[in-house]
């Protein structure tokens, strides 16, 4: 009974400990978002940052696999503060900040309400997301802790509040 019993445990510690491991995307997407309404405040518009370089994309431009700060997202954590990494001065003008190296890759796509919206990439639960009528981001990001490429997926709008994630215990 008690192997049992333990057994269960264990098997509840893991499923834990993996699920927690999408905690840092949910936390730096949040920081996006603040990132992207702060720019919005001063610019009128989001910014767009992945795949188009220092300046930034054009509006409805960009994608949404083109992660920073590392090009492939595995099971190694990066230092925020990529300096060589092509789109690194974009998301120095967002403003997002890192305490500490993170495991996910991250990208955001923004555009006006004539840019078709970017739809997330690689969810099988997720469905298609409507055209919003307003400057839009859409922000995504990817980890693969143990290098199987089963990505943990983590994506969020700039006109719902909900974070939608799938296989987060990858």
């Amino acid at each position: 009974m008690i192997g049992i019993l333990a057994a269960l445990a264990v098997a509840g510690y893991r499923k834990y400990v993996a699920s927690a491991g999408t905690a840092e995307a949910i936390a730096m997407v949040q920081l996006i978002r603040h990132g992207e309404t702060q720019y919005k405040v001063d610019a009128f518009q989001y910014l767009g940052c992945s795949g188009c370089g220092a300046a930034g994309c054009a509006p409805g431009g960009g994608s949404l696999t083109a992660y920073y700060p590392m090009a492939t997202p595995s099971h190694q954590k990066y230092s925020w503060e990529q300096t060589s990494h092509a789109d690194y001065q974009c998301w120095k003008q967002l403003n997002v900040r890192s305490d500490g190296a993170v495991r996910f890759g991250y990208a955001v796509v923004a555009g006006g309400p004539t840019d078709s919206v970017v739809q997330p990439v690689g969810f099988t639960n997720l469905g298609s997301i409507a055209q919003p009528s307003d400057p839009w981001f859409v922000i995504q990001a990817a980890g693969d802790s143990n290098d199987n490429s089963v990505f943990a997926l983590v994506a969020a709008t700039s006109w719902t509040n909900e974070v939608y994630i799938e296989n987060d215990t990858e």
